[in-house]
This record gives structure tokens, C-alpha cells and sequence, in this order.
């Protein structure tokens, strides 16, 4: 095998030895994951203004950085472009982070367009392996509830734009975190 070549058997049992060597790392990450998901759920309102503040930042961090790296090299191509661009990056992502409540009325409606692209995928998907695989239904209950959750927050819109992020991160926060207890402990005995 070349020294290009990505081998997926490589990759499973070097993560499994990662697991087992470490597994208490990951029970540690696991709770401190569900702990925080458990706080997101309970305060959705706190962790969605949390959410749009944070990305508010990152964007106005990659805009400025983004903005310091081309000032270095003006002759690069599409130098104006650029620049204008990281500007706005960096303006956006200040408006988010000073404003988070107005922020994540946006952000909601980006997990509203979210949900419809990933719903619309994954019918395609499920309709294009029917043939192939009994599983196809997964993908088609995955599209229904994707196209179900975005008419959900769409209907309650502005309502649930302040505290849906922190919901569904709250959620993915808690079985992220259950998933690495569980794969972990599972390492530790195999």
C-alpha cells in the first residue's frame, strides 16, 4: 500500500486503541459533555444567546484575522474582493456577538434552511440505494423529521428563535457526551 493511501482498517483499530488506552479521558469528556448539554436543555434561552455570541465572535475573529493576512500581501489575486469580504466577516460577526438575541433569530432561520437541504438530501439519498439496501427507510424517516423540525420552528417563528439553538444543542450536547461514555467504557472492557 502506498504512503497516500488511506487504510480504513488502520484508521478503526488505531481509534480503538486511542479508546482503550484512554478511555477514563473519555468518560471524563462524556460527563462533562452531558453535563453541559443537561444545562443548554434546561436553559435553552441561555445557551441559544451563549451559541450566537460565540459564533458572532469566531466570525469577527476569521474576519479580522483574515483582513491582517491580506494587508501582508496586497498584490495577491482577488486582493479587493477579499478584503471586502473578511470587512463584512468581521462587521457580521461583531453585530452577532453584541447583539445576540437579533443574532440568533438569523441563526435559526440557517438551521430552518438547514434542516429543509439536509431533509431534501437525505429522500434523494434514500430513494437513490432503495434498490440497494433495506435501509432506505432510515433515510426517509430522517428526511420526514429534517422537513418536520424546520415547519416546527418555522411556525413558531420569532418564539422559538430564542431558544431553539440552545435546545437542539443542549440535545446533541447530551448524546454526544452518553456516546463517548458508552463507546469508552465499551473500549475499556474489549
Amino acid at each position: 500500500m502506498s504512503q497516500n493511501t488511506i487504510d480504513p482498517t488502520q484508521i478503526e483499530q488505531e481509534v480503538r486503541r486511542t479508546l482503550k488506552e484512554h478511555w477514563q479521558l473519555f468518560v471524563i469528556q462524556g460527563i462533562i459533555l452531558v453535563i453541559l448539554g443537561a444545562i443548554a436543555i434546561a436553559l435553552p434561552v441561555f445557551a441559544t444567546i451563549a451559541v450566537s455570541a460565540l459564533v458572532g465572535w469566531i466570525l469577527f475573529i476569521a474576519g479580522v484575522s483574515r483582513a491582517v493576512s491580506l494587508f501582508r500581501s496586497p498584490h495577491a489575486p482577488g486582493y479587493w474582493p477579499s478584503l471586502l469580504l473578511a470587512i463584512l466577516t468581521a462587521i457580521l460577526g461583531l453585530v452577532l456577538a453584541l447583539f445576540p438575541v437579533a443574532g440568533a433569530q438569523t441563526l435559526t432561520i440557517a438551521l430552518i434552511a438547514y434542516f429543509i437541504i439536509h431533509g431534501a438530501a437525505s429522500l434523494y439519498l434514500a430513494f437513490s440505494i432503495r434498490a440497494d439496501t433495506s435501509r432506505w427507510l432510515l433515510l426517509v424517516l430522517s428526511g420526514i423529521i429534517d422537513f418536520v423540525l424546520a415547519a416546527f420552528v418555522l411556525s413558531g417563528l420569532p418564539g422559538t428563535g430564542i431558544w431553539v439553538l440552545g435546545l437542539y444543542v443542549g440535545i446533541n450536547l447530551l448524546f454526544t457526551g452518553f456516546a463517548f461514555i458508552f463507546a469508552a467504557l465499551g473500549a475499556r472492557s474489549a
